[in-house]
């Protein structure tokens, strides 16, 4: 029972004080002496590239799901107990869709499962490490254009949102308003540094106060742009009315209906 207790304690200081500079990976095999393998490769690889990491091992996908901690990156085998991998990189996707999931097993047959549950890679074992070198690559360059960090004035914190969770952007009062599926953020940043952050194609600038993704816009007319954060029921929470600037009319006709065939 003490150990149970150290091991939350430990846990719960963690999530207090986790920078988020942070790289939260788990290593979930029925295996202990593969995770530890597993890990020892990580943290090679990172601690190279200065990159500080939390990584936690899991022997069952029924561990790993109740995990109440989101990981960046999960290593999951097909082959566990009671509920595979293939079964708990579902439940993960459910729960974390910007998890980054690479499946590792000896059974190439779960090839087929793996690309299923959108898994970012698939390794065979044994490790070949130089294939698992640039499979980090990979990893390290979608999540350094997936995750932006910056500081929220209102909270006076460092914070960490994903590219995709973010709504769209205004300038307000000399700060930038920052709002997302999550939440209302405050950036000291310009909007353009923003801009050059965020240069993916679904994001446009309406006007030169704001910066929108219009993978959340559900309507438009000629002046005004209508965007939606929805619940995972796609009900509507709320609405967000934009106007667009004259000379930005066409541009944001064209796109809206380019990413309406999109989807």
């Amino acid at each position: 029972m003490l150990w149970y207790i150290k091991d939350c304690l430990k846990r719960l200081l963690i999530y207090h004080f986790l920078g988020c500079d942070y790289l939260n990976i788990a290593i979930c095999d029925d295996d202990k002496l593969f995770c530890d393998y597993l890990e020892d490769q990580c943290r090679n690889y990172y601690d190279e590239r200065k990159v500080s990491l939390n990584i936690f091992k899991f022997t069952s996908g029924e561990e790993l799901l109740e995990e109440p901690l989101l990981f960046d990156l999960v290593f999951l085998d097909v082959e566990m107990g009671v509920i595979n991998g293939i079964k708990t990189g579902k439940e993960l996707q459910h729960k974390n869709p910007h998890s980054i999931i690479i499946v590792v097993t000896s059974y190439d047959c779960y090839l087929d499962d793996a690309f299923r549950i959108q898994a970012f890679r698939f390794l065979s074992k044994p490790i070949d490490i130089l294939r698992f070198n640039r499979t980090l690559d990979d990893v390290s360059d979608l999540i350094k254009n997936d995750i932006i960090i910056f500081y929220d004035v209102q909270s006076a914190q460092n914070t960490r949102i994903y590219a995709n969770d973010i709504i769209y952007l205004e300038i307000a009062k000399k700060k930038t308003k920052v709002v997302t599926v999550n939440g209302i953020y405050y950036s000291r940043e310009k909007l353009s540094y923003w801009k050059a952050k965020l240069n993916g194609i679904s994001f446009v600038s309406p006007h030169s106060s704001y910066l929108v993704n219009l993978d959340y816009s559900i309507n438009h007319s000629r002046t005004r742009l209508v965007l939606a954060n929805k619940d995972s029921n796609g009900k509507i929470i709320e609405r967000y009315e934009i106007s667009i600037a004259p000379k930005k009319q066409n541009e944001i006709k064209r796109m809206f209906f380019y990413l309406l065939e999109r989807r």
